[in-house]
């Protein structure tokens, strides 16, 4: 299973709440075998996406660390 590093295009803040790496689940779910994950923690964002699967936002906030993630331009719808 392939997995991308996201962009961080902000670092998390240290005063930022987040949830525990257990409690974190995905944003995405796909039907493919490429996971979109955290460029600075590594959390699962974007889980098992397809080819021609395509996001709708340009960046997201992580749950788990609050760093700020761009997708690749190619996979934004």
């Amino acid at each position: 299973m392939p997995v991308i590093v996201l962009k961080v295009t902000n670092p998390p803040s240290d005063t930022a709440r987040h949830q525990t790496p257990q409690s974190v689940r995905p944003l995405f779910r796909g039907n493919g075998d490429a996971d979109y994950v955290c460029g600075h923690c590594a959390a699962v964002i974007a889980a098992g996406m397809g080819p021609t699967q395509h996001f709708m936002i340009d960046t997201t906030i992580c749950s788990t660390c609050g760093a700020e993630n761009e997708f690749p331009p190619e996979l934004r719808a």
